[in-house]
């Protein structure tokens, strides 16, 4: 029989015969968020990807061109549910510039909390992917977002700016930057509760302001 120790080293799912499934795909991109959040890119082989997922190198190549595209395929799905997590913390505001805000704030406290965006997020998605890769994926995913929420406060009258796009990207990097700060941290939720206050001052510094009275 079994042993509870065997149960917890098997493969996440098995390897079948015939033509890789959708599910091989699955499997390959769960453990490449596993092992990516153990380790740094270059210290996982492709054979421990294998190894984890319980499938063959035939189907981990059937659905990916190489192990950077199944770290990039790995990395947009933990930044989606990032997205996901971030967007539920802004619902809850009834303006533009307040859900901007509790969504920049959320980031913040993920970035204190999730050992998954430290390392794929933060630590290891540009240097792998390079900046234009990252570029390229970010622009659906976190910088998409961060441009949704700047357009929404600027056509709100909320937020001052003169080009939302490239506000949303200097946020972002602002807010990518106190991240790295937080999460390589010793005392990472320390770390927040400093850091978290002086990045939201660069969002607040764009608030637009009553309106001025004629001379």
């Amino acid at each position: 029989m079994e042993t509870a120790a065997e149960r917890s080293r098997r493969p996440i799912s098995r390897r079948g015969r015939g033509r890789p499934s959708q599910g091989a795909r699955a499997a390959l991109v769960a453990a490449a968020r596993q092992l990516f959040t153990e380790r740094d890119f270059e210290e996982v082989s492709t054979a421990d990807l294998l190894a984890r997922a319980g499938v063959s190198r035939g189907a981990m190549y059937h659905h990916f061109e190489s192990k950077t595209d199944l770290f990039r395929a790995a990395w947009e799905e933990s930044e989606r549910e990032v997205m996901a997590r971030l967007a539920s913390a802004a619902a809850g505001s009834d303006f533009p510039f307040e859900a901007l805000a509790a969504g920049c704030r959320a980031y913040l406290e993920l970035c204190a909390t999730s050992l998954e965006l430290q390392r794929l997020g933060l630590r290891q998605s540009r240097m792998v992917l390079g900046w234009d890769g990252w570029s390229e994926a970010a622009a659906e995913l976190g910088i998409g977002a961060m441009e949704a929420g700047v357009r929404a406060a600027s056509d709100s009258g909320e937020l001052e700016t003169g080009d939302p796009s490239t506000t949303a990207r200097l946020l972002l990097a602002t807010l990518v930057e106190a991240g790295l700060l937080i999460a390589s941290s010793p005392d990472p939720r320390a770390r927040f509760e400093e850091v978290a206050p002086e990045a939201l001052r660069f969002l607040e510094g764009l608030k637009a302001g009553p309106p001025r009275s004629p001379g």
